[in-house]
């Protein structure tokens, strides 16, 4: 077992998510984004050249999100996400580059806010199951895989017998097919 593991929480996978979101509206889970910078420092180079470049574009594409930009003197740089949660998260931005702190603000920006844990189930075996996993796949044509949608022959269930209109209109061209070559 890692390091890592014994550190995380541990929980179930439902209690991951926060609760009935996107019942309705989806409702973004990041509230507050602060960049903390140093107007003088070379650590704070990179954080400077996003705020002048790609920080308006981010608060337009991005109307529900608080942004603050806090200078500070002799200070590394440092951008702090709060969530309707109440959970803060703190993440370092010395010497990055401005591509590396538009990163960090989309994965802030996407996640829930609830910390990482070790995800149980809720059930318990010393054996994988010997059916292996499930996939929609599972008992389809393999062809289907490299088949481009939508595609004629997937389109109907092949279970299916034709419908009355559909002979109808198949004996109707049989028809029209016969009287014109006689």
């Amino acid at each position: 077992m890692s390091k890592r593991v014994l550190i995380q929480k541990k929980g179930f996978i439902l209690n991951n998510a926060p609760s009935q979101n996107g019942i309705g509206r989806y409702i973004p889970q990041l509230q507050r984004l602060t960049l903390k910078f140093c107007k003088e420092s070379p650590s704070s180079l990179g954080i400077r050249n996003f705020i002048e470049s790609d920080f308006v574009g981010f608060a337009e594409k991005n109307p529900h999100v608080a942004l603050y930009l806090k200078p500070r003197r002799r200070r590394s740089p440092v951008l702090v996400a709060e969530y309707l949660n109440g959970e803060r998260h703190w993440q370092n931005l010395r010497y990055f580059t401005p591509e590396e702190v538009a990163a960090w603000l989309d994965i802030y920006n996407s996640h829930s806010g609830k910390e990482y844990q070790y995800q149980e189930k809720w059930s318990y075996s010393n054996y994988a199951s010997i059916q292996g996993l499930w996939h929609p796949f599972v008992h389809k044509d393999p062809s289907l895989a490299l088949a481009t949608f939508p595609n004629e022959d997937s389109a109907q269930p092949p279970h299916l017998k034709p419908s009355v209109s559909s002979k109808l209109i198949q004996l109707y061209e049989e028809q029209k097919g016969v009287s014109s070559v006689s």
